[in-house]
């Protein structure tokens, strides 16, 4: 069944098209990934999907019904979105900011209730982060503030969770920590798509993905069929060399040194 679909949807910054008549799916029950270079629509598309952002034209549709016609709390209890980059202007504790992901289940004047409350400690204990709930979010790490970011999303007891570059600038640890979390998340039935910069993490945790090139669907497929030289040079202007995962069987991409290409073609 098709979780979230997006058709034929067109957005513009003042008059600049930055998604250009794009039409994508997201299945329930699959992992995908989103990735382009930089400036080809990938964090516009996400907030497309997420009902943060509405189209000029075209419509987004969540379980087969127009994100125009649900209201936010409605699309809240289906959909949560996490940022590239979360600032805080307060210094919350970690229970606090995880708790801010019941809000769509939540009536004006009630306190949170043991449902919420259960919500809550099970987000914290699925990101493996119970220990620091009574942390302030400033004294955290970068790795660790990504987590209770997810771990707030996860409160919301999504069926969709739409991720924008959620490995970014983090340790070797903590984006495979990330990526193994989702990919388990997908496993107990979340659907999920993530935008990644990181084609070889793409390639090894996304059952299928797209590529976005200057606002439109340049290709779409599984990694072993998708992540090819032609496309890669094509979409990045990059010679790359491509070998396969040991264990997985996945495409993993190298890069050539400037001119390493060049010296090899002369001794040829």
């Amino acid at each position: 069944m098709t979780a979230l679909q997006a058709k034929n949807i067109r957005f513009f910054y003042n008059t600049y098209p930055v998604i250009d008549d794009v039409s994508l799916s997201l299945n329930q029950g699959e992992f995908l990934g989103i990735i382009g270079p930089n400036g080809a629509g990938k964090s516009t598309m996400l907030r497309l999907l997420s009902g943060i952002l509405r189209p000029k034209n075209g419509t987004v549709e969540l379980f087969g019904i127009s994100i125009s016609n649900q209201s936010h709390k409605t699309i809240a209890r289906n959909i949560s979105f996490v940022p590239q980059e979360t600032h805080f202007a307060l210094n919350f504790t970690v229970e606090e900011i995880v708790s801010m992901g019941r809000y769509p289940y939540q009536r004006p004047f009630h306190r949170e209730d043991q449902e919420d409350r259960n919500a809550v400690g099970n987000a914290l204990k699925v990101t493996n982060t119970t220990e620091l709930r009574t942390r302030t979010i400033n004294s955290l790490s970068s790795g660790e503030r990504q987590l209770i970011v997810i771990a707030r999303s996860l409160a919301q007891s999504p069926k969709i969770l739409l991720l924008d570059e959620p490995t970014s600038h983090l340790d070797l640890y903590h984006q495979h920590t990330i990526m193994e979390l989702l990919e388990r998340l997908n496993k107990e039935g979340i659907a999920i798509a993530v935008v990644h910069h990181d084609l070889n993490l793409a390639s090894l945790y996304c059952q299928n993905l797209i590529l976005i090139h200057r606002g439109k669907v340049y290709a779409e497929g599984a990694p072993n069929t998708l992540l090819n030289k032609r496309n890669l040079k094509e979409v990045y202007g990059t010679e790359v060399t491509i070998v396969h995962h040991p264990e997985k069987n996945v495409p993993q991409i190298f890069l050539h040194k400037k001119g390493d290409h060049e010296d090899n073609n002369e001794k040829t």
